[in-house]
């Protein structure tokens, strides 16, 4: 499944379910030996445009003017998975429950069942001659569906055409362009630690960034945000530790399909944990990192 997402031509729909809130993306990927090119265009809510060359991300704001242009290894996003170890194998049990129909394709499905408490159950769907992921839920305690993302039509194989892309990102004229730096980083460097690990959960990227947002002045350079990003082989929690303000930051948690958030103020610091893990899991990070100097 992993490899499908990144070495097959496929374009189609994608359609996004959290808590009844549904988002939809036409998406196109194309593989030409070690080069991988991405279009997707945000369908719902504002008209937004990603284009992906690689690790190169620039995301198009048409109705702000605003191009974002990063140089980032992204977090796997469905239809991808993350790049497979040994991990998963410790913290799911692994379960074939048949063959099913999704967006036209016949597709095997596979349950992921967690271990302990730490990790939510996922549900997927594997177009069986290609692996291609067609469809994957996540799964509450009771079993109910907390979010789920699946391609309402898929075509896999067919033309490679890069150079869409490529024109695509080269149409500029007109936009301010904004280039985050994504600079990385060690916690311990940056004078941060893990008291005690979370089960399953390993540190896999830590970088540090300017805040900005699209639609926004040029940022200040001297706000930056912290981001380490922790994974169990399957899903992710990302921890974000910048400057508090007391005029921007609001102590809160909160959940939208199995995207769990808690936003609090740590010392001199602000702390946000997000991921799709159940609450407990993110109040354990929150409460495993401390400052060390």
């Amino acid at each position: 499944m992993q490899q499908a997402a990144s070495n097959r031509n496929y374009q189609g729909t994608l359609v996004f379910n959290a808590s009844g809130v549904v988002s939809s993306s036409r998406v196109t990927h194309y593989c030409e030996g070690n080069q991988r090119f991405e279009r997707i265009e945000v369908l719902d809510g504002e008209l937004r445009q990603v284009y992906r060359h690689n690790d190169l991300t620039q995301t198009v704001w048409p109705r702000s003017r605003v191009a974002v242009i990063e140089q980032r290894e992204a977090v796997a996003e469905f239809p991808a998975l993350p790049a497979g170890d040994a991990r998963a194998l410790e913290t799911y049990d692994f379960r074939l429950l048949g063959t099913e129909r999704v967006a036209g394709h016949d597709a095997q499905v596979l349950l992921l069942k967690p271990r302990d408490g730490h990790r939510f159950a996922q549900r997927l769907w594997a177009e069986r001659g290609t692996g291609l992921l067609l469809r994957a839920d996540i799964l509450g305690p009771a079993g109910e569906v907390l979010e789920s993302a699946a391609f309402s039509d898929v075509a896999i194989g067919g033309k490679s055409n890069s150079g869409s892309v490529l024109a695509a990102m080269r149409k500029l004229d007109g936009y301010r362009v904004v280039r985050p730096a994504l600079v990385p980083a060690q916690l311990e460097a940056e004078g941060w630690g893990m008291t005690r690990s979370v089960p399953g959960f390993q540190l896999v990227s830590c970088v540090k960034r300017v805040l900005s947002a699209a639609g926004e002045p040029e940022p200040d350079p001297g706000a930056q945000v912290l981001q380490a990003v922790f994974s169990d082989g399957m899903t992710h929690v990302s921890v974000f530790i910048e400057a508090f303000d007391a005029e921007r930051h609001k102590s809160m948690a909160t959940s939208l399909g199995a995207t769990h958030t808690l936003m609090s103020r740590m010392g001199s610091w602000w702390v946000t944990v997000m991921g799709d893990v159940p609450m407990s899991t993110v109040q354990d990070f929150y409460a495993a990192l401390e400052r060390r100097r």
